[in-house]
């Protein structure tokens, strides 16, 4: 009998554990479905369009971090997740970044906002509008990014695109709406912010944006926010 009852237990154990395992590869499954295979993951894509530093070896085999961007402007801190102060969280997948200029002490903010469903997007859109809306000027611009130095030959030599521009006392820059960008069969869309902290004139600080944006993931097919003028 005890044999019997032990031979019952061990059956039990094994259909539960089979059961686990299934529900474990169900979620996986679901999760490859998702994202697709070879695409990176939700919390990558948050920081998709954030110029990173630079990473590389001293002679000793340590590892150095290289902060600089372009010229004089360096990534200040870490890239941060969440939105910053004043801008909402219009979606669960945000981060930001800090930059300084070295030179003139101009401290600049890049926000990546991304979306895995285009409603989400067209949602966000429309709330982050109204918001901006309310908070300082909003007008549709165009800005014409120069090709990067080590652009394959079938690259254009100029990319433009276009922006929603924002000027408030609290940062003022240049919104994009991003869609698809990793690729037509994959469902990943963005919202990027590239400005600068407190009040300025916008278009003396255009050039050093136009750095951050080309020192990101292409802005190729970026367009104004939909729901803005």
């Amino acid at each position: 009998m005890r044999f019997l009852q032990n031979d019952r237990t061990g059956r039990a154990a094994l259909v539960l554990l089979l059961i686990a395992v299934g529900a474990l590869g169900a979620l996986l499954l679901f999760d490859l479905l998702m994202i697709g295979p070879g695409y990176p993951p939700p919390g990558a894509l948050q920081k998709w369009y954030i110029p990173q530093p630079g990473y590389g070896y001293a002679e000793n085999g340590s590892v150095v971090v290289n902060r600089t961007t372009e010229g004089d402007i360096v990534l200040s801190g870490d890239i941060e997740e969440g939105c910053p102060p004043p801008f909402p969280d219009l979606s669960p997948y945000c981060s930001h970044a800090a930059y300084l200029d070295t030179g003139s002490g101009d401290r600049y903010l890049v926000v990546n906002w991304y979306f895995d469903d285009d409603a989400d997007l067209a949602r966000a859109e429309e709330n982050l509008c109204s918001r901006l809306r309310s908070s300082g000027n909003v007008a549709s611009a165009g800005l014409i990014l120069p090709g990067k130095p080590d652009r394959s030959p079938d690259e254009p030599i100029v990319s433009p695109i276009t922006v929603t521009k924002y000027e408030s006392e609290a940062s003022s820059g240049y919104f994009a709406a991003v869609e698809k960008p990793l690729s037509p069969e994959h469902e990943d869309y963005f919202i990027v912010y590239y400005g600068v902290f407190g009040p300025a004139v916008l278009p003396d600080h255009t050039a050093a944006l136009e750095e951050l944006m080309l020192r990101s993931y292409p802005l190729r097919g970026a367009r104004s926010l939909a729901s803005c003028p």
